[in-house]
Formats: C-alpha cells, sequence, structure tokens
C-alpha cells in the first residue's frame, strides 16, 4: 500500500519557487517607462498562465491524501468542485510564491471563492528593482487573474474573476471568484 503524505508536497513547492522565481521575472522586464507597461502586462500575463499549468501538473503528478479523498467525494456527490479543486492549485502557485505559508481564505462557499495576499513578492521586487511608482502601477495584477482565469477555466467552471482591493491602494490584493450560471464539467483537460 502506497503511503501518501496529508499535506502538499515541499519539494513541489521549492521547486516552482525556482522554476518561477518572481525576482527573476521582474529583473526581466522593463517597468521604467510607461511604454513598456502593455508588454510588461503581457508577460505577467503569461507568467501567471504559466505557473496555473505547472502548479496542476506538478499538483496531479505529486498528489496528496487530502486531495485524493477530496476528488473521491466530488466523484462521488457531484459537488464540490467549486472552488475547492482549483483553490488546491490556487494554494500551490501562491505558497510557491509568496512568504506566507498558508494562503489566506476570506469565503470559501458552493458560490464564491475569495482570498487576500498581505505581502506579495513579486510587487515588492517590482518595488526593489524599479521603486514604488512602478510598483503602485499594479501592473502584476495581470499575473494573479491570469492564474485564476486559467486553473478555473482548466476545470470548466464558469466564474467571474475580480480584484477587490490592489496592495498599492489597500495594502493588499483581495480576490474573488464568483461561480457563474453555467453547468460545471467534472474533470479537467
Amino acid at each position: 500500500m502506497e503511503i501518501r503524505e496529508f499535506d502538499v508536497d515541499q519539494t513541489m513547492l521549492r521547486e516552482l519557487s525556482s522554476e518561477f522565481s518572481p525576482v527573476v521575472l521582474v529583473k526581466t522586464l522593463d517597468l521604467g517607462g510607461a511604454s513598456a507597461s502593455k508588454d510588461a502586462e503581457t508577460e505577467f500575463e503569461n507568467y501567471g498562465r504559466s505557473l496555473a499549468a505547472r502548479s496542476v501538473e506538478e499538483g496531479e503528478r505529486r498528489s496528496d491524501r487530502s486531495y485524493e479523498v477530496l476528488k473521491q467525494a466530488v466523484a462521488k456527490t457531484g459537488e464540490m468542485l467549486f472552488p475547492l479543486v482549483p483553490q488546491r492549485y490556487v494554494e500551490i502557485a501562491y505558497l510557491s510564491l509568496q512568504p506566507s505559508k498558508r494562503l489566506r481564505v476570506m469565503l470559501n462557499s458552493p458560490a464564491a471563492f475569495s482570498y487576500r495576499v498581505d505581502d506579495c513578492s513579486i510587487y515588492r521586487a517590482i518595488t526593489e528593482e524599479y521603486g514604488e511608482s512602478a510598483a503602485r502601477r499594479m501592473e502584476c495584477r495581470r499575473t494573479c487573474l491570469a492564474l485564476l482565469d486559467e486553473l478555473f477555466s482548466r476545470f470548466n467552471l464558469d466564474v467571474e474573476v475580480q480584484m477587490e482591493t490592489e496592495m498599492a491602494a489597500a495594502g493588499s490584493c483581495l480576490f474573488r471568484v464568483t461561480k457563474g450560471r453555467g453547468r460545471e464539467a467534472h474533470g479537467h483537460s
């Protein structure tokens, strides 16, 4: 019998952290001028989508007991796919990048999922590399919005993704994913 851990694989988180280093990403961008904004937004969006894809790939490959039980419950009941299954991958992505050891979930219900980021390594890297004025433009928000869009679409979930507060204005980023009215498919591509 295979023994499975109940927590997310820490080696996977370290590997993803190395692969998706916010400092390395930020150093490759030109955030000094306003004309570079469109290119930077595209890079942040691509980074978020790639992080989502790798989080799912590695999370499936290195499954833990808690996730296996969740998948069985979803298969048996047809419930809980939203938000619990994509939430696992949101957690993997954020725990790989952020200094916090847990995702600050604000709301988790059959209709909505919301979480807050109080200390963002990407925002911090932008501030250190380009200054506060570059960070305050919040081009980095494209990373999180693209990550959420990619993760929930991988599970064929009709959702609306919103950023309710921004680090620059509120001192934290607050994201809300609201379940749409469409039908959800059980599984992912």
